[in-house]
């Protein structure tokens, strides 16, 4: 008699706008060299459909799903539970759907970029100095994995004066030992360059037609990580002028990748393939470039 065939289940991303999304790439690549009764897809939903697709993922047979801009904070009413990191950040990129159909939203964005930064570059922000440019979403998801890292001091950098302070005043809530500090993005202190262990852009400045803002990287300290999240193009303007100051520099792809890792392990309670995932991941941006 033949074995039963396994009811395949589903996974996603979902977003507005999401045919952009590079997600379903490496996933895919995961769940078949695992050989996984899954699929992965990007799904587009716009913000006024948010609740009705949450509704009804469980019966659509949804394990889970990633969550993107702009529904990282407004799915949050949608769920059943929290983890304690999702709590902390109040957003969700991750969406677990137990067998009782229960929805337990995560984030794994922050984990993932200090996940990528330890693999790809073997840095520790523990008693580090970091420079953080930028007080979004994507900063305030690394700023909360540094605090939770137990990093020294944080320099968040804005271009809007009020942004800066208003997360630095929720992660010395959070995570008092931390020292947290705010700045205009011009107007970085001088004395910060030489002492920088890590200079993380977290705006879009260095994506298409989005000028940089002029940053002296030839007096960051020489053994300081240059660090990027915009992953297309693969080399920014920010990490293509601090390789010629002879600085390590650390793309975007990977908080991309290391997020989706985490994500994948989180639903299926396997190891991620990361090398496959890396493979498929770098090929499709080389393509794209």
């Amino acid at each position: 008699m033949p074995a039963k065939k396994k009811t395949q289940k589903l996974l996603g991303v979902i977003g507005y706008p999401i045919s952009h999304s590079l997600s379903p790439v490496f996933q895919n690549a995961a769940i078949k060299k695992l050989g996984l009764p899954l699929s992965y897809k990007a799904i587009k939903v716009k913000p006024q459909a948010l609740g009705n697709f949450v509704r009804l993922a469980f019966q659509k047979k949804y394990l889970g799903f990633n969550v993107t801009i702009p529904h990282k904070e407004h799915i949050i009413k949608y769920l059943d539970l929290l983890t304690p990191m999702a709590k902390k950040m109040g957003a969700v990129n991750t969406v677990k759907i137990e067998k009782n159909g229960k929805l337990i939203g995560h984030n794994t964005d922050g984990l993932g970029y200090l996940e990528s930064l330890k693999k790809e570059c073997h840095f520790n922000p523990k008693g580090k100095l970091v420079v953080l440019l930028g007080a979004g979403g994507a900063a305030k998801a690394i700023a909360t994995a540094l605090g939770n890292a137990s990093c020294k001091k944080v320099l968040i950098a804005n271009r809007n004066k009020n942004r800066a302070p208003l997360l630095a005043q929720q992660m010395k809530k959070n995570f008092p030992r931390t020292q947290w500090e705010t700045c205009f993005l011009k107007n970085i202190p001088s004395s910060f360059w030489s002492k920088t262990h890590l200079l993380v852009n977290a705006t879009s400045m260095g994506m298409k037609n989005i000028p940089l803002v002029p940053l002296p990287l030839e007096t960051l300290h020489p053994h300081c990580i240059v660090s990027d999240i915009v992953y297309h193009p693969l080399q920014t303007s920010l990490l293509k002028k601090a390789k010629t100051y002879g600085l390590k520099i650390h793309p975007g792809w990977g908080m991309l990748l290391y997020q989706g890792a985490l994500s994948f392990t989180y639903w299926t309670n396997k190891k991620s393939p990361l090398a496959t995932m890396k493979k498929n991941l770098l090929a499709a941006l080389k393509t794209s470039s």
